[in-house]
């Protein structure tokens, strides 16, 4: 049978007298705390800078000083509140001063009565870190750049594209900084991929945005890019070789005299083509320089309306007779 143990008067009494020592040093524990915070401090505080008024037509090309640190004098209380809840301070630049074409600046002496006026009352600032706030500024500018598409087409297997790609809108406007406007010369979309085509097609291609912080605007955001599929089907030609800078007192003779020259043709445009359309030539000298032992047939002339073409062989033989 379990007995149970009563508390002697002795160990109640020495529980509350616990208690009561536990509780008399935390209150003085708080006390000392009011009485730290109740007292003047010097200390550095981090506030985040928001700027405005900006001469008209100027506008930042480079993201300033997001930041500044202030060495204030305020009580305890106070200080807690800055390092805790950071301030945001507004920056007029109206005032700035020209140091260089695009650079231009404000002393932190300058700043100081206006940063001070939006911070509490009983704060004393002495001083505003970096001493110069440097701000990059440049005319806001526009102009016309290219639409160059970034797409993939595969077709499937006897259908091509008959003509070209059409990109509408071709070109757009672009506005911001002219530092950085001047830099671009074209504007691509973001990478599109058409597989097994077999028909026309049209689809809609978004612009490759700059850096979201970069202030340059786009006049559009998407183009459109269509094109024409037909059917095509393989046709080739025999065509006889041109000589070109060849001296004059040399003849030659090649082996063999005339290439096959195969490519693609759209059905609608098959009986278009005549042999007569094209012409193959061999650049004499281009081979000798190059200390090459046969000659290289290009392609000088053909039909626009007709796609992968090639010629075979892609290497001719000679024999020079002077």
């Amino acid at each position: 049978m379990a007995v149970k143990e009563n508390k002697t008067p002795i160990k109640i009494k020495n529980a509350k007298k616990t208690k009561m020592i536990l509780g008399f040093l935390i209150l003085s524990f708080l006390f000392w705390i009011l009485i730290k915070l109740s007292k003047e401090y010097i200390d550095v505080i981090p506030v985040k800078v928001d700027y405005y008024n900006l001469p008209e037509g100027k506008m930042l090309q480079k993201e300033p000083q997001k930041e500044v640190f202030l060495t204030i004098k305020t009580y305890g209380f106070d200080l807690i509140k800055y390092h805790f809840f950071k301030r945001n301070v507004k920056v007029d630049l109206k005032s700035i001063k020209p140091k260089s074409k695009h650079i231009y600046y404000q002393t932190s002496q300058e700043l100081m009565t206006e940063i001070k006026s939006q911070l509490l009352s009983d704060v004393e600032v002495f001083s505003v870190k970096p001493d110069t706030l440097f701000y990059n500024i440049g005319q806001s500018t526009t102009k016309t750049v290219k639409i160059e598409p970034n797409i993939h087409i595969a077709y499937q297997s006897g259908y091509n594209l008959f003509g070209d790609l059409k990109i509408e809108p071709s070109e757009i406007t672009i506005s911001g900084p002219e530092i950085l406007i001047d830099s671009i010369k074209k504007i691509t979309t973001t990478k599109t991929e058409l597989k097994n085509v077999n028909s026309n097609f049209e689809v809609m291609a978004p612009l490759l945005q700059l850096a979201s912080n970069s202030k340059v605007r786009y006049s559009a955001d998407k183009i459109k890019i269509s094109g024409v599929v037909e059917k095509f089907t393989e046709a080739k030609f025999s065509i006889p070789i041109t000589i070109e800078n060849l001296p004059k007192q040399f003849n030659i003779t090649t082996f063999p005299e005339q290439v096959e020259i195969i490519f693609q043709v759209s059905i609608s445009d098959y009986n278009k083509i005549n042999k007569n359309d094209f012409k193959i030539s061999c650049d004499y000298e281009r081979s000798v320089k190059d200390d090459l032992n046969y000659l290289i047939p290009k392609v000088v002339l053909k039909p626009s309306y007709i796609t992968n073409i090639r010629i075979v062989p892609n290497q001719i033989d000679y024999l020079i007779k002077q």
